[in-house]
């Protein structure tokens, strides 16, 4: 498995392409809510990210334990931009699937 490190350095990478790619009309303020979701999930998805590596949690196990972290995917910038809340959900489903194929995709390479 990669370092954490590197994860973690590619998961801000893919936040911010994702944000870019999908929410260009609120870009700023999406980047910003994703990368608050991974600072308070960090210490989570470090020790997630392991158990996977190890075998000791599966692929579906580790998104079980990434969906129950949605609530802190609370996306304050967009919601004073005044983001409808359906296409918060969706941002936030976004970044959370952002987060689950980046740290599948080291884990099982």
């Amino acid at each position: 498995m990669a370092s954490f490190d590197e994860i973690w350095s590619e998961l801000k990478s893919n936040i911010i392409k994702y944000s870019e790619d999908n929410w260009s009309d609120f870009k700023d303020e999406a980047i910003n809510d994703g990368k608050d979701f991974l600072d308070k999930s960090k210490d989570d998805l470090k020790r997630w990210s392991e158990l996977l590596a190890q075998g000791k949690i599966t692929k579906d196990d580790f998104e079980w334990l990434l969906l129950g972290r949605k609530d802190l995917a609370v996306m304050d910038a967009l919601k004073q931009k005044g983001m409808a809340k359906k296409k918060l959900d969706t941002f936030a489903k976004g970044i959370l699937e952002t987060v689950k194929t980046t740290v599948v995709g080291f884990v099982q390479h």
